[in-house]
């Protein structure tokens, strides 16, 4: 009753996903552009007594919507911090309905800052509100850029929580806490060793000890 269900909203959500995971890597890459510009900027001025001028305003616009794009690769990735010091310790039947909890909690939340953010680009295009800057840049843009990534994180969260639903009245709870739990510390020393390229050394390791430890 609830495959077909649970396979479209998962079709959904891993398409949405992909996108915060493309807009995670822009912000990524626009924070690098950040540091050379500013880089570039500091050094034109002590050596070649010239500025842009328009330092603060470029970097301000693309830390504040780099932000809110890399929210939802955040989301997909379980790397929002979560106090769960309680949580671990709670039964199944009470531990998944707290799960889609915190996570209806959040929608609400970001519900909000999406109502607010539209009504600001909106307020922005009506009143047609310029920067007070060199390059009197419109508002709506960086502003339609950074309402941009909370409204993809919003949707992403709607999804995630759709599905995460129909996995627990499926009877699939642990499913839907491993989408939505945070991550284990093995699962963050796991990755932190395949950044590092000694996974499989580490793991190598691991099983000659088992083998010694299996010998007679």
């Amino acid at each position: 009753m609830y495959d077909a269900l649970i396979a479209a909203a998962s079709f959904c959500r891993r398409a949405v996903a992909f996108i915060g995971t493309l807009m995670g890597y822009a912000a990524g890459w626009g924070f690098i552009l950040c540091s050379a510009f500013i880089t570039f900027d500091v050094i034109a001025r002590r050596f070649f007594g010239f500025s842009s001028q328009a330092t603060t305003e470029l970097t301000g616009y693309a830390l504040a919507f780099g932000i809110s794009w890399a929210l939802a690769h955040a989301l997909t990735t379980r790397a929002h911090i979560r106090i769960d010091v309680l949580i671990n310790h709670l039964p199944d039947r009470l531990r998944y309905p707290m799960h889609l909890i915190s996570l209806a909690a959040l929608g609400i939340f970001i519900g909000f800052i999406a109502k607010g953010a539209y009504d600001l680009v909106d307020e922005s295009i009506l009143f047609r509100a310029t920067d007070i800057s060199v390059l009197h840049t419109p508002l709506w843009i960086p502003q339609g850029l950074w309402a941009f990534g909370i409204f993809v994180f919003l949707t992403l969260i709607v999804l995630l929580f759709v599905e995460s639903l129909l996995l627990v009245l499926a009877g699939r709870g642990r499913d839907a806490e491993a989408l939505i739990h945070m991550r284990t510390y093995q699962e963050e020393v796991t990755e932190a060793l395949e950044a590092t390229g000694l996974a499989d050394t580490t793991l190598a390791d691991t099983r000659l000890a088992d083998t010694k430890d299996r010998a007679p």
